[in-house]
């Protein structure tokens, strides 16, 4: 059943300090980190398949994929689930956080990216775990020991965002342009763009973030889409690619 408490938003706001007793902005700063072990970098979510095709062949094409990426499938799709399960944690409801793991899961068409959203939460979780022992990640961890969720990866950043006394607006934010500056690496790694080029790149980025976050945070979970049907298909055939660098 769909909970309606996945609709309240910013309904409660979680201690300026994380349960650590760290200091919250340090503890975003960390996790958005590229250094931090999700493993996000590994995977392109398709976008191998078009760099291989020639789809993009400059900083231009590449600059304009991405941010259609952000806006039609992370900011009504995994964003919105992020924070949906922000909520559900907030409010210590597991059920809740069960459902939306589900739909995060059914969003997405392609078995690519269904396996890479479920590898890069698993390492968050694992990571989330080991790293600040967080009562949340523990119960989050549980249930997918047990198969009652598959531990999506923003899900499991939702929920790790409670525990490190993140907002909803740093949670979404943040999950968005850690997305988005992680896809950016990725095609550098895959194309001759520079390092500079990236970066200007994920910096005029900024304000599309911003309006990504509050389309976000103003869906509830029946909702939840993806809009991006050609990146869908470019993931589908990624896995038949003759030689690859990334694993989705």
């Amino acid at each position: 059943m769909w909970r309606a408490t996945t609709t309240i938003r910013d309904a409660v706001e979680p201690p300026r300090t994380n349960s650590n007793g760290g200091d919250r902005l340090l503890a975003l700063l960390q996790v958005t980190n590229a250094a931090f072990p999700t493993g996000t970098f590994t995977h392109s979510y398709g976008f191998e398949t078009w760099l291989d095709k020639g789809v993009i062949s400059n900083a231009a094409e590449a600059e304009t994929r991405c941010r259609d990426w952000l806006r039609f499938n992370l900011a009504t799709g995994d964003a919105a689930a992020a924070a949906l399960a922000y909520r559900s944690s907030l409010m210590d409801d597991m059920a809740g956080i069960e459902e939306i793991d589900r739909q995060a899961g059914a969003i997405k068409l392609s078995r690519e990216s269904r396996s890479a959203s479920i590898m890069t939460g698993t390492a968050l979780i694992a990571a989330g775990r080991d790293i600040f022992d967080l009562p949340q990640i523990v119960r989050l961890a549980a249930m997918i020991n047990t198969k009652q969720c598959d531990g999506h990866h923003a899900v499991v950043y939702g929920v790790l965002a409670t525990g490190l006394g993140f907002t909803e607006q740093e949670t979404v934010t943040s999950f968005l342009w850690a997305g988005f500056s992680s896809l950016v690496g990725v095609i550098q790694r895959l194309t001759p763009l520079g390092q500079t080029e990236a970066q200007r790149i994920v910096a005029n980025a900024g304000s599309l973030v911003d309006k990504c976050s509050e389309i976000a945070r103003t869906r509830d979970l029946r909702s939840l889409s993806s809009s991006f049907a050609t990146l869908d298909v470019a993931s589908m055939r990624h896995e038949r690619l003759p030689t690859r660098l990334c694993i989705s």
